[in-house]
């Protein structure tokens, strides 16, 4: 059935009879005569952020009117203004269950379910892993948290470089991900490399940006000089591979960005 292009609502139609002369006036009138052609619909592909936001913009006494959805340009259903909000609370209150409670960043579980729905699909996608470079070190030298503040700096940094709207995700420890709807992310990811070697500086005392480098204990407890902090940027890029499940995506990825933790110093690997 192909969506009309009318919209009448219980309330226009009371509004029609309600006045002194509304019922005198309007009675004899076609239904038609009364539709509106200015009723809101949308896809319904669209998230429900974006349909709320645009809900909101409505004129003050429209605003509680039904949505229309459509599919292929065909009436699809209508969705409330409750029904709509309900759902954004819902969603809302799923995705603060599952964030990093440290960045607010989403965590394991909505960054699994976000590569998940990209690695089957046909449409340009890069995933690209952010690490930092001598974090453990720095966390030990500088105490846990100095280095919360650093996992919050480069969480401000992933965010405020945004290009896009990229999906933005924890992993946990100094390990993140984003993931965007297009295949150059060399830009983003420059962007991000580029202004953390610039903020990082200030988590250091004086002493140690003049050295260039802390001195720490490594992982068998030997001390050590480790250099500023970096980050190493690993990219995986659907336009010339694909990948047939989960575990293919997982086993790439890692081998990914052990290659670029070879690497010393900011480093942005791409395949």
């Amino acid at each position: 059935m192909k969506i009309s292009q009318y919209d009448l609502t219980k309330t226009d139609l009371f509004a029609a009879f309600d006045e002194i002369y509304g019922h005198f006036i309007s009675r004899r009138k076609y239904i038609s005569e009364l539709m509106r052609t200015d009723f809101l619909k949308v896809d319904q592909s669209i998230n429900v952020d974006d349909v709320s936001r645009i809900a909101m913009q409505r004129p003050y006494k429209r605003l509680c009117n039904p949505i229309v959805l459509e599919k292929d340009n065909k009436y699809f259903g209508v969705v409330t203004v409750k029904d709509l909000l309900d759902a954004r609370t819902r969603i809302q209150i799923e995705i603060a269950k599952h964030s990093n409670p440290l960045t607010g960043l989403s965590g394991n579980l909505l960054i699994e379910g976000e590569i998940f729905r990209w690695i089957f699909d046909t449409k340009p996608y890069c995933i690209t892993y952010y690490d930092i470079n001598n974090f453990k070190a720095y966390n030990d030298a500088y105490g846990f948290v100095n280095g919360d503040l650093m996992l919050k700096l480069l969480s401000d940094i992933l965010k405020t470089n945004s290009l896009k709207n990229e999906f933005i995700g924890h992993i946990g420890g100094d390990d993140f991900v984003v993931i965007t709807d297009y295949h150059d992310g060399e830009e983003y990811c420059r962007s991000v490399i580029g202004t953390f070697s610039q903020r990082i500086l200030s988590l250091y005392n004086e002493e140690d940006v003049k050295n260039g480098f802390i001195v720490s204990k490594n992982r068998h407890g030997v001390t050590e000089n480790f250099p500023i902090a970096s980050l190493s940027a690993a990219e995986a890029i659907n336009r010339r591979k694909e990948y047939k499940n989960l575990d293919d995506f997982s086993l790439d990825a890692a081998r990914i960005k052990k290659i670029c933790k070879i690497q010393k110093g900011n480093h942005l690997h791409i395949e």
